[in-house]
């Protein structure tokens, strides 16, 4: 009987897998078309390995430019225009174009006060634009504060963008971004604002800044929508990658492969980026737990949290669970 019943058991495991096998197959090989603005590979964006020479936000945006400029070449310009084009994001001049909008929120922005009270960087979520923060920029401008917008890698160009980013790399470019900002309002206190991925970037900064004094520590940290637990599914995620790089296969890079029409956030979704937002809020919840058990008395930064419970994105438990009951 025992053995029988390992036997079962081997058959439906070795059933389940088949069936996934095939679904994955099925999905991959199937679906819209993709277009340039999915396989253009844009190498003037910012990598890791590029640390050692963009050392500075001044840097930063020397190479923003000149990945918008390779974004005309290798996107617009394969990209038909007219009438059939009229929302497409990638259509010069459409409707959807963001370089009709001056300034082109897809940018890093910085809005720069006489006598700032203090500084404020902004850290926007996964697939979004600096855009979906600049109207609360402008509002704490006009309190006198310095602010400073960050685009992260891998956004504000093409979804292309969100197949290889890292997180890691991500949380090279808020160091820059806070830096940048110690540099221009001195001692004075620089508050840090996370929109949805943008909030554990924000976390993860503040965590370094109790292990290295040598950073500008934030004086508080406003966390919106805070992606800071999401599915354990998402683990998944690093072997439908693997399997994307099979010919015909390509397809399961992507979550989601939906027309580009809005200027300021993809619609479509890749595999890639789920799985870093799954590796940084796993990352940062540890951390913290373990910061709350071996230091109990190395306190963060004072924190304000907003946070929808009928959020269909961000876990609400997760945001109770993993931050605010280690806080003081």
């Amino acid at each position: 009987f025992i053995k029988r019943l390992g036997f079962y058991l081997i058959c439906a495991v070795v059933l389940v897998f088949a069936t996934l096998a095939i679904t994955f197959y099925l999905q991959g090989r199937n679906g819209p078309p993709l277009m340039p603005w999915h396989t253009e590979k844009l190498t003037e964006e910012f990598t890791a390995e590029m640390a050692d020479e963009i050392k500075t936000f001044s840097d930063y945006r020397e190479l923003e430019e000149k990945l918008f400029n390779q974004l005309e070449e290798e996107v617009y310009k394969k990209t038909g225009t007219g009438p059939a084009y009229k929302i497409v994001r990638y259509s010069a001049g459409s409707a959807a174009d963001p370089q009709r909008q001056s300034p082109n929120w897809n940018h890093s922005f910085e809005l720069p006060v006489d006598t700032p009270l203090g500084g404020v960087l902004l850290l926007h979520g996964m697939s979004d634009a600096p855009y979906s923060l600049r109207a609360l920029g402008e509002t704490l401008k006009g309190y006198n504060y310095r602010v400073l917008g960050l685009r992260m890698p891998g956004h504000g160009t093409a979804p292309s963008g969100l197949t290889t980013i890292t997180w890691e790399e991500m949380a090279l470019v808020v160091k820059l971004g806070m830096e940048h900002l110690a540099s221009k309002v001195g001692e004075k206190p620089i508050h840090k604002i996370g929109y949805s991925t943008g909030a554990p970037l924000a976390l993860n900064y503040a965590l370094n800044a109790l292990e290295e004094t040598t950073r500008a520590a934030p004086a508080s940290l406003v966390l919106i929508s805070p992606a800071i637990g999401v599915s354990p599914a998402a683990a998944l995620a690093r072997w439908i990658i693997r399997m994307s790089h099979l010919p015909g296969l390509e397809r399961l890079a992507w979550v989601n492969i939906q027309p580009e029409f809005d200027p300021f956030k993809y619609n479509s979704f890749t595999t890639n980026a789920g799985y870093q937002v799954h590796r940084l809020t796993r990352s940062v919840a540890r951390r913290i737990a373990t910061k709350t058990w071996k230091s109990p008395n190395e306190v963060l930064p004072p924190i304000l949290v907003f946070k929808s419970t009928v959020d269909a994105t961000v876990s609400t438990d997760a945001v109770v669970d993993r931050l605010l009951k280690h806080l003081t």
